[in-house]
C-alpha cells in the first residue's frame, strides 16, 4: 500500500535526517517534506512513494537493502525502480548510506516510528451504534457480537486494550493507515496473508470491513463482512446496515449455489440483496441468525490471525 507523507515525515524525524526547505512532489505537484541524508536528497512523491535526487544511491547499497527484505529486483514490497515503499525500507537505505547499519537499529527506529504514528492518529475510541437497540433476542446477540467486532477491527479504538509493541507484530500484520485531522478523516487497514481487517471513519461515515476465507458445503470461499451507518447533512444518523457477502469463488462474478448476499438494515429492519434494495422485506428469524453465524466466524478469523499477534491477554 506504500508510504504516505505523514509516515515518511515521522520516520525522517525519527531516525533525525536533515530537514531540508518542502519542494514540489514528484508525481503530485504540491509542497511535500523533503530530508537529507549522507547528500542524499529524499522527497515525497505526493501519493504512495519516496524518490531520491543529488548523491546517487550505489547499486550495491541497493542490492544490501533489498536483501535485507529477501528482495532481488526492485519491484516488491518496499523497492521500485528509483522509488522507495516502505518506512523499513527509508530507513534500512538511509542508515546505510551513513554505513551504521543494523538489525537492531532498524527495528528500534521502526519501532518508535509506528508508535508516534499511532499514538497521534488512533485514540478515538469506537463508534456508538445508532440503531442497534437489543429489543429482541437476536439483537441482543448481534449487538453484543458487533461490539466484539469493532474492537477485533480496530483494536486501537479499545482502550482496555493492552497493545504489544509495534515490531512484535510488523512482520506478522501489516498495518496501513491514514489520518486527516482536519476532515476529520481516519483509515486503518490490517492484514495477515488472505486475512485484512478495514476501520473508515469521517464526518459523515462509518465503517468496519473484514475479508476472511473459509469453508463451506466442501467449497472454499472467502467471506466479506461490513458494519456501516451514514449521517446527513445536519449530522443526524440516516441508516445504520449490515452486509453480508459470502463468494465460493473470489473475484468472480458468477453466481454459485453457495454464495450469500444480504444486507439489513439495523433502522429499519429490512434485508435486501445488493442493488435491490427498492425490492427490500423485513428480516426473518433465519436471515438475522445468517449475520449473526457469519458475524462469529469473520470475529473468530480475524481474532486468531490478526489481534492475537497485536495484543497482550
Amino acid at each position: 500500500m506504500g508510504i504516505s507523507i505523514q509516515q515518511f515525515r515521522i520516520a525522517m524525524e525519527v531516525y533525525g535526517a536533515t530537514r531540508l526547505p518542502d519542494c514540489l512532489g514528484s508525481r503530485y505537484r504540491y509542497l511535500v517534506p523533503c530530508f537529507c541524508v549522507a547528500g542524499t536528497d529524499f522527497y515525497h512523491s505526493g501519493s504512495y512513494y519516496i524518490v531520491k535526487r543529488g548523491n546517487p544511491v550505489t547499486d550495491e547499497i541497493m542490492n544490501r537493502a533489498m536483501a535485507e527484505f529477501g528482495e532481488i529486483h526492485p519491484g516488491g514490497d518496499n523497492f521500485w525502480w528509483g522509488e522507495i515503499h516502505s518506512i523499513k525500507g527509508i530507513l534500512t537505505l538511509a542508515a546505510m548510506l551513513e554505513n551504521k547499519y543494523s538489525k537492531e537499529l532498524i527495528n528500534e527506529l521502526t519501532n518508535e516510528t509506528y508508535k508516534r504514528l499511532l499514538s497521534g492518529s488512533f485514540i478515538t475510541k469506537n463508534v456508538e451504534f445508532p440503531f442497534c437497540n437489543p429489543t429482541t433476542p437476536k439483537r441482543e446477540k448481534l449487538y453484543q457480537l458487533l461490539m466484539k467486532y469493532s474492537d477485533i477491527v480496530n483494536p486501537f479504538g479499545n482502550e482496555q486494550f493492552s497493545i504489544k509493541e509495534p515490531i512484535q507484530y510488523l512482520d506478522t500484520v501489516g498495518v496501513h493507515f491514514g489520518v486527516n485531522k482536519e476532515e476529520p478523516y481516519q483509515s486503518l487497514s490490517l492484514i495477515n496473508h488472505s486475512y485484512s481487517s478495514e476501520f473508515l471513519y469521517n464526518r459523515n461515515s462509518w465503517t468496519y470491513n473484514t475479508m476472511v476465507p473459509t469453508r463451506k458445503n466442501h467449497h472454499n470461499g472467502y467471506i466479506c463482512f461490513s458494519h456501516h451507518a451514514c449521517k446527513d447533512d445536519n449530522q443526524h444518523y440516516t441508516d445504520e446496515v449490515l452486509s453480508l457477502r459470502y463468494k465460493v469463488k473470489k473475484n468472480s462474478y458468477h453466481e454459485h449455489p453457495s454464495d450469500i448476499d444480504l444486507n439489513i438494515s439495523l433502522k429499519t429492519g429490512l434485508a435486501w440483496k445488493t442493488y435491490k434494495e427498492e425490492k427490500a422485506k423485513p428480516a426473518t428469524d433465519k436471515q438475522m441468525q445468517l449475520m449473526i453465524t457469519y458475524l462469529e466466524i469473520s470475529i473468530e478469523k480475524i481474532r486468531s490471525h490478526i489481534t492475537r499477534y497485536m495484543i497482550n491477554t
